[in-house]
């Protein structure tokens, strides 16, 4: 069957919905002449204050990716050549890929049968925690092994804004945290944006000069070109302000797919009582991954093998031979965990019938 009526990303959905108001406010901010958000006022300073607030922290710089944003939070905490930095082995490439831009050591870190990060090594500068697919995992034993080791701690957060540890929000559980805007993530912009956030000045005015050529005065070697559209902001602005619905809208979903699929052979990713998640994946353990994604698709329904392989084994990350003989060793579960899990639609504007469809197909699959 070609094409997918049940579509993974609901992108265009959100655009459907919201279509003549995000015109609008783009149309907007083209027509102030203010078009690039790297001034201390306009729609990306607005954008920048609303999630300070909505995170707690002190401190926002909205930057042109979620992996410039990881990237510049490593470079403005002093990471660099001659630096071990911890990665989970199961993320996005982009995790790794912003260690690797600083010219630091990479040191992969093995994961649990959950895809939770395992045992961190304490001879690491520092260490990229992501909440990934917006599930807090161990963040206090965590945070207590940094203290511990006096080990940089980075939130890589691009998938779990929106999602609590306790009172704590996504954003703040890091140093310096690293966010997402891409249209993929739980609050999505059409086109490419990141944010850092910290509660430290010095990091937020590095991050201001590394953005945009160091305009600011802050002196670096050398700056980077990395704004987000006002148009973008503007629009993120507006989708702000509707995303205590939006994920409520997910957290409906998440509910239905488990009820549905309760006596079903999958495992749903533990989630622990402390945390709130997001949903922005819904990421399942299943046998025969690759032959379910397959039969799916002959139904019209969209889905994906997440990561089918963990970093530690794809080209641009394992030609360091000090990753490659320390990975080969102690990521055995990534790889576990890589092979059986696939990704199912969750965004907001899912149909609850839609839903259905999808846990049904499933049932039929495994004979339930």
């Amino acid at each position: 069957m070609s094409g997918s009526k049940i579509k993974l990303n609901g992108i265009d959905r959100l655009y459907e919905e919201y279509s003549w108001r995000l015109t609008r406010r783009a149309k907007k901010a083209w027509a102030s002449g203010l078009v690039v958000g790297n001034k201390s006022h306009g729609e990306t300073a607005l954008l920048e204050d609303a999630i300070c607030k909505y995170t707690g922290r002190k401190f926002a710089i909205a930057v042109g990716s979620g992996t410039d944003a990881l990237y510049f939070s490593l470079l403005a905490k002093g990471i660099g050549k001659g630096s071990v930095v911890g990665c989970p082995a199961v993320s996005y490439m982009a995790t790794a890929e912003a260690i690797k831009r600083t010219g630091a050591t990479i040191k992969f870190i093995d994961t649990d049968k959950n895809g939770r990060l395992g045992a961190i090594p304490t001879d690491i500068k520092a260490l990229v925690y992501v909440n990934l697919f917006g599930i807090i995992n161990d963040y206090s034993i965590i945070k207590d092994h940094c203290d511990k080791y006096k080990i940089t701690l980075i939130e890589d957060a691009a998938q779990s804004l929106g999602s609590f540890y306790g009172k704590l929000a996504s954003g703040k559980l890091g140093d310096v945290s690293a966010l997402s805007f891409s249209p993929t993530k739980p609050l999505p912009a059409f086109g490419n944006a990141g944010m850092v956030l910290t509660d430290d000045k010095q990091i937020a005015l590095k991050v201001q000069a590394m953005r945009y050529h160091s305009y600011n005065g802050v002196d670096l070697e050398f700056g980077y070109n990395s704004c987000i559209p006002e148009s973008i902001a503007s629009q993120l602005n507006f989708l702000l302000g509707k995303f205590k619905s939006l994920l409520n809208k997910r957290r409906r979903l998440y509910r239905i797919y488990e009820k549905h699929l309760h006596d079903a052979p999958v495992v749903f990713l533990p989630i622990d009582k402390k945390v709130t998640s997001n949903h922005s994946k819904l990421v399942l353990k299943v046998n025969n991954r690759d032959e379910l994604i397959d039969y799916l698709a002959t139904k019209g329904i969209e889905s994906n093998a997440v990561y089918r392989k963990p970093l530690h084994l794809m080209k641009m990350f394992c030609q360091n031979p000090y990753d490659a003989s320390w990975s080969s060793v102690y990521c055995k579960e990534a790889e576990s965990f890589c092979q059986r899990t696939i990704g199912l639609p969750i965004h907001p504007f899912l149909r609850k019938n839609e839903v259905l469809v999808i846990c049904k197909h499933i049932r039929e699959f495994y004979g339930v």
